[in-house]
């Protein structure tokens, strides 16, 4: 019986995986507006995609060839 709940649920995770996302992000963005107010909470998501960007390894791989290239041209 359990183990046919869990079973379920883990199937509807899977499949609905980006409707699971999008509740938890609009969860996490509504108490920070709550919290914090308009201004921070930007501030927060700027610096949060920003973080993103710099820890995605293929932005860090375009950044290290842009520099190369601009070495080699000097």
């Amino acid at each position: 019986m359990l183990a046919e709940m869990l079973e379920k649920l883990v199937v509807s995770l899977v499949n609905n995986w980006r409707k699971y996302l999008g509740c938890f992000l609009g969860f996490v963005l509504g108490v920070l507006l709550v919290e914090y107010g308009l201004p921070k909470t930007v501030f927060i998501v700027v610096l949060s995609i920003i973080g993103y960007k710099i820890g995605d390894m293929t932005f860090i791989k375009k950044i290290k060839k842009f520099i190369a290239e601009k070495i080699k041209e000097d």
